[in-house]
């Protein structure tokens, strides 16, 4: 059992889980769970919203309550417990819904707390509760019902030329009595194994056929979420003229999976790309939220309490021939596929001719056909990678000194290459930049939201004498992961490798600098993929405040063309031929002595020139005042982006931390009784104007006056000096503790040599200088600044 929890029955038979979770100092969540019983009517009504919303206790999008499966879950986000009042009263009101019933419950409450303290509360409070009956047993009888017959659903819904077609399979729950065992482990192995291996192929078939697709998606509801049936299920978002197209690959390729299974090769592969996604998964700090899901997946259903790094540990140590592995995942994945049996097949578009019985017969038909005629195709992920082999002039180490955002040390080599160089042992990976002087500032010709997909274009490259595709695997096989970020001022080509992948990289890194030729046909697809991609609210915001801007790092699908793949290429020519005028900065669990020798031999591999690629001056004339759309879409919500001048500096930076709470607080009092939540992140622009954004998302309802009105409260108002000090406290202990992991020294790194700025070296003095008048004035700015409104209706 994961180490932070504490588990227990109260003296009135109510369970109790108990975190103590630093994630957010000051903070904690709340739950009551009720099994067996789905919320009532007097629950909702009885919960006393007026007095949480005073404190920014909100309700999530759906609301404070959630029926899970026919159990109450009410969960309370962000309770201040840094205020001994509030925790009291907070704890009051829980157990004041734990006295409403006599089913099973639980309560739980994970963050920063003090256990001892929390459960001397609970003792007292649960004096009030009437005496529950201890139950042993998780959840109602379960018993597998196997269904001969297919479910086809067929949803009409006003999606555009958009539809969806959804693939499920049930299968039965893991047995009770090995909930809490490597049994259920086991299980999730096999999903993640299931998911990567259907979802590879999936994919490379609809691409093969040419068929467009916006998302592809594939979903395990296992035996921790629910207390029926699991189910595997694979969904695809695509035009409608190709839907059925798009279900026939889907069917046709599970099909294969069952009827023939899968080679030993891309089965061990496929482990290797599975190793480097679940690394960083079992070291990372879980939030308050999954938490509090845990603990109540437990209660419910008995799902275990291992800390993640347990999975990991598992799958890592597993010793068994890879022919064995391989042929317990082929029985595993024809168990679970059936052609028919437990089938659930469904359409959600605008449908005009599609009926159930041509559906039916159209994915059987397919079904038959991929389960009979075994596919020449060779999925595996290894590729002959000798091309990458290349021998590199040699350099030498010119300088070394400390680097003092990190506390790592700068190296300059003799070709004018510098590299940035920080230990954080523990983790088995490492994560990197390679950061180039240049963005899309210097780019000319740019359509508004063009520069958005530049960063894409690099992963669409031939390179090291393979095709982009095998170039992808390549990496993904060993490991490494690869995203670029065009800015306006920089661009970084950055990831995270296993410890050991370090030459690997630079070899990756080296031919996409200077063996890489444009895949044509690779962009065809993506521009035909991306049509259908569906565009994020806040994009759309940014692009109401931002009309006619040509130079934003945003994606606009209209914004993409026939020949933005030819400008990328002149683009990254320039940045590539001058690659002094950058850095390469490596943090992480990697050794001094191997970085060092790695660099060596290298890094002279790399072109270089003398000066560094001119600043281009940019128009930038965000509108001004507020401007607003109305929409209809599937989920009701209020968006907002608020926007201004104002400079970034260091206690500006911490001045945000602290007003993003204070304006997220603000909008819980003002959305009080409309049934919507509300979520506040905030950020800064450096480039061509020095600007604070703050983007506010409230899902569950239209109200958009009370949004406004939470807007001018907050900037109305004056934080108190009690919360003023915890709020400091939290971001403080905040940075202190992200600053541990290596992403955001990377990403502070990154922040000071692609903008010039440093906002970490002296963050405990920028958050002393936050005060109550600094926080007032920021929101005051913020609320007369520029804004741009979405309300889905």
């Amino acid at each position: 059992m994961d180490g932070k929890i504490q588990k227990g029955t109260l003296r009135c038979g109510v369970a109790y889980y108990m975190v103590k979770n630093d994630e957010v100092k000051g903070f904690a969540d709340i739950a009551v769970v009720r099994r067996g019983e789905a919320p009532s009517q007097a629950s909702v009504e009885g919960l006393e919203t007026k007095y949480l919303s005073r404190f920014g206790i909100g309700p999530r999008p759906g609301g404070y309550f959630r029926d899970s499966d026919g159990s109450t879950v009410l969960h309370l986000d962000r309770v201040p417990v840094y205020d001994a009042n509030v925790l009291d009263s907070t704890l009051l009101v829980t157990f004041a819904q734990v006295a409403a019933s006599r089913a099973p419950e639980a309560v739980i409450v994970s963050g920063d707390i003090d256990p001892v303290e929390v459960k001397k509360k609970m003792d007292i409070f649960s004096m009030m509760v009437p005496q529950h009956f201890v139950e042993n047993s998780h959840g109602p009888d379960y018993v597998w019902e196997p269904s001969v017959m297919p479910s086809i659903v067929l949803r009409s819904e006003p999606m555009g030329d958009r539809g969806i077609v959804r693939v499920a399979y049930a299968a039965p729950r893991t047995p009770q009595e090995q909930m809490n065992t490597a049994q259920a482990l086991v299980m999730g192995i096999f999903s993640r194994e299931f998911r990567t291996i259907a979802v590879r192929r999936i994919e490379r078939n609809l691409r093969d056929a040419g068929i467009p697709y916006g998302r592809l998606d594939f979903r395990y509801l296992n035996s921790t979420e629910t207390g029926g049936d699991e189910e595997y299920a694979v969904e695809v978002q695509t035009d409608r003229d190709h839907l059925e197209a798009a279900m026939k690959i889907v069917s046709g390729t599970l099909a294969g999976l069952d009827g023939f299974g899968i080679p030993e090769q891309e089965f061990v592969d496929a482990k290797k790309v599975m190793m480097a996604e679940m690394l960083p998964r079992g070291t990372r700090l879980l939030t308050n939220r999954e938490y509090v899901d845990r603990c109540t997946a437990h209660f419910l259903y008995g799902a275990n309490l291992a800390p993640y790094s347990e999975e990991t540990r598992l799958f890592a140590r597993k010793n068994l021939p890879d022919s064995t592995e391989t042929r317990l995942f082929n029985q595993f994945a024809t168990s679970l596929l059936s052609q028919l049996s437990n089938l659930t097949l469904e359409y959600r578009a605008r449908l005009d001719t599609l009926d159930e019985d041509n559906a039916l017969f159209q994915y059987n038909l397919a079904y038959l056909y991929g389960s009979t005629f075994k596919e020449a195709k060779d999925y595996s992920w290894q590729k002959d990678t000798s091309g990458l082999e290349v021998g590199c002039p040699r350099v030498k180490l010119k300088e070394t000194k400390p680097e003092p955002v990190s506390g790592g040390v700068l190296w300059t080599f003799s070709n004018g290459m510098r590299v940035v160089y920080k230990q954080v042992p523990g983790r088995q990976t490492f994560q990197y930049a390679l950061l180039l002087g240049g963005g899309l500032s210097g780019v000319s010709g740019l359509t508004e939201g063009e520069g958005g997909y530049f960063g894409d274009m690099l992963s669409l490259y031939d390179a090291g004498g393979l095709a982009a595709p095998d170039f992808r695997d390549h990496l993904a096989v060993n490991g490494i992961s690869m995203d670029t970020q065009v800015a306006l001022t920089y661009t970084s080509i950055h990831g995270e490798a296993p410890s050991s992948k370090l030459p690997t990289l630079m070899k990756a890194l080296l031919a996409l600098a200077n063996g890489r030729t444009v895949n044509r046909g690779e962009f065809d697809i993506y521009l035909r993929n991306a049509k259908w991609a569906q565009e994020p609210v806040d994009n759309r915001l940014y692009a109401m405040m931002y009309p006619g801007f040509n130079y934003s790092a945003k994606k606009y699908v209209s914004g993409l063309n026939p020949g933005t793949q030819a400008k990328a290429a002149q683009f990254y020519e320039a940045l590539f031929s001058r690659m002094n005028d950058g850095m390469l900065i490596v943090v992480g669990d990697v050794d001094e002595a191997t970085v060092r020798r790695t660099l060596l031999r290298y890094i002279g591999g790399f072109r270089t020139q003398r000066g560094t690629a001119p600043r281009k001056t940019l128009r930038y004339q965000p509108r001004a005042g507020v401007v607003t759309h109305r929409e209809p879409g599937a989920g009701k919500g209020v968006y907002v982006r608020l926007d201004a001048e104002y400079p970034l500096s260091g206690v500006n930076y911490a001045t945000a931390e602290v007003a993003v709470e204070v304006l997220r607080r603000n909008l819980v009092a003002t959305l009080e009784g409309t049934g919507m939540s509300a979520e506040v992140t905030t950020g800064f622009h450096t480039y061509p104007q020095e600007r604070l954004w703050m983007f506010l998302s409230c899902e569950g309802g239209t109200d958009l006056d009370a949004v406004r009105k939470g807007i001018r409260q907050a900037a109305a108002s004056t934080v108190s000096a009690k919360d003023l000090t915890a709020l400091k406290a939290m971001a403080l202990a905040g940075m202190n503790q992200e600053l541990a992991e290596p992403e955001t020294v990377l990403t502070a790194l990154v922040v000071r040599y692609g903008v010039g700025k440093d906002l970490v070296t002296h963050y405990q003095e920028s958050v002393n200088g936050v005060t109550a008048a600094r926080v007032k004035e920021m929101l005051s700015t913020l609320a007369v600044g520029s804004t741009a409104e979405i309300v889905i209706e």
